[in-house]
């Protein structure tokens, strides 16, 4: 049995991200890992050369958005799939971590369903740090934070990554997850480090993915005020009891390689409370309502466009169809 490890990666050291942790938080499990870097402003290519590894395979690739709302994002992953040549491949984010405890269950699991060509992706369960590296959502936040997610696939061809790459579909388009029973559940847990970031970084992060999401005026305007989401005042004003606490002792919590990050937070978690002014009063109130209005109007306009599409195409379909027999 063979597993590849992939993922892709762009400006990683401008952005914060522990793309250089993640890859080695999953090395041990893969006999290669590919790594597609996309043009970027920083040194993130001389970081992946300095790990000197013969496992890690890199791919050069421009960054060209021509898609909407994140799509750039599963077309990289797809391209990373193109390059890998194991029996499975084992997606990482590069803000996600792998943790050494699990590496073990995972190979038995994958060798048990090797048979199975029917299982076409591996579930994680997922641990979603915020403010730091010693809280996390606790698990009845599924509001906001997806609990289990596909980070395995049979690599067969039929496995695709899709939207914003947060999972994979079939070639026929479906869903590839627990409930089609074309998944199964690895009991082994995937740490996502997103926004285990200080304000500042956090921030800066959250400013430049919007970018990948807001295309369009209606979009941007929705952007303009989105910090007037309710959800905002959740995460940064909040009393934080949304959240699990780790004693900053316990430093094995984390996956090996992302041990020495958090060790070096210099940060606390109620510095994000002070991080902005609190949003109060008649200014508020209006701000909201705007946010509601565009909200609204940029989800049920989307929602018309598609259902007109699809009605169309089918009445194209029907006619044609009709006076071709």
């Amino acid at each position: 049995m063979k597993i590849s490890g992939f993922t892709f990666i762009r400006n990683g050291i401008l952005m914060n991200y522990p793309f250089i942790e993640s890859i080695k938080s999953a090395l041990p499990v893969c006999d290669e890992f590919v790594v597609v870097v996309c043009e970027s402003e920083d040194e993130t290519r001389q970081r992946l050369e300095e790990l000197n590894d013969s496992k890690i395979k890199l791919i050069n690739s421009d960054w060209n958005i021509t898609g909407k709302k994140g799509t750039i994002l599963s077309e990289k992953t797809n391209l990373a799939i193109e390059h890998i040549s194991g029996d499975y491949g084992l997606y990482i984010q590069c803000d996600e971590g792998l943790h050494e405890k699990d590496h073990e269950k995972i190979i038995k699991i994958l060798e048990k369903n090797m048979d199975r060509t029917e299982i076409k992706g591996f579930v994680f369960d997922y641990v979603h740090f915020f403010g730091g590296y010693f809280s996390y959502a606790k698990k009845t936040e599924n509001k906001f934070f997806y609990g289990r997610e596909v980070r395995i696939i049979r690599n067969d061809g039929t496995a695709v990554s899709w939207g914003d790459a947060m999972g994979f579909k079939d070639l026929n388009g479906k869903k590839i997850n627990i409930e089609n029973k074309n998944a199964v559940l690895l009991n082994a847990v995937m740490y996502h480090y997103g926004r285990a970031m200080n304000p500042i970084n956090m921030y800066k992060k959250d400013k430049e993915m919007e970018k990948l999401y807001n295309a369009g005026f209606l979009n941007r305007l929705k952007n303009w005020v989105s910090n007037y989401d309710p959800r905002v005042d959740k995460y940064i004003y909040s009393n934080f009891n949304w959240l699990e606490r780790i004693d900053k002792s316990e430093l094995s919590f984390h996956p090996e390689p992302f041990r020495e990050l958090a060790a070096s937070q210099n940060w606390e978690l109620d510095d994000f409370k002070n991080f902005m002014e609190e949003k109060k009063g008649v200014k508020q109130f209006f701000r909201m309502l705007v946010y509601r209005i565009v909200k609204d109007t940029v989800n049920e306009s989307s929602n018309a466009v598609k259902k007109s599409k699809e009605f169309f195409q089918k009445l194209f379909v029907k006619n044609y169809g009709q006076k071709n027999r």
